[in-house]
């Protein structure tokens, strides 16, 4: 997956971020920022959600939080479950650029290394410059996405 020219083009807004090495405090990280999210959580994995996390996406949907999930398409149900709600939903892209979180506050980003498997080491923070690219970048995606079906 390459990214797209212009968001190529804003690789310097990810200056004010900080880089994270450690594969499990990334995934740590995205988990903290969703449970602490007040008005929107979005993310995009290569993969099922974590069952750790379904009691949390619930509380938050409860809590009226937006909920955007990107996945690999071939994940994506074809309708969505009945009681869906609102405030929850789900999209399906065959090519995704890697890993996103991004919040009201924070943003995380772990790209494709060359290969195609995603690095978990990845680009966290809050800086507006840094947050704002993550959060283009994910609408960017979000816009391509396939949407799951209603009833």
């Amino acid at each position: 997956m390459r990214l797209p020219s212009q968001f190529v083009n804003r690789l310097g807004e990810l200056a004010g971020a900080k880089l994270e090495m450690d594969t499990i405090e990334s995934l740590n990280k995205g988990a903290k920022w969703f449970t602490e999210a007040k008005q929107y959580a979005w993310g995009i994995g290569e993969g099922t959600i974590p069952e750790h996390m379904i009691p949390v996406m619930n509380q938050q949907a409860q809590r009226g939080i937006q909920i955007k999930m990107l996945i690999p398409t071939e994940l994506l149900p074809s309708v969505n479950p009945p009681g869906t709600p609102k405030n929850v939903e789900a999209r399906g892209l065959s090519d995704l650029p890697g890993i996103i979180a991004v919040t009201e506050e924070m943003a995380g980003i772990c790209f494709r290394q060359v290969g195609g498997r995603i690095d978990y080491a990845g680009f966290f923070g809050n800086d507006s410059a840094f947050h704002n690219w993550v959060k283009d970048l994910f609408m960017y995606y979000w816009e391509k996405a396939k949407r799951a079906s209603s009833y």
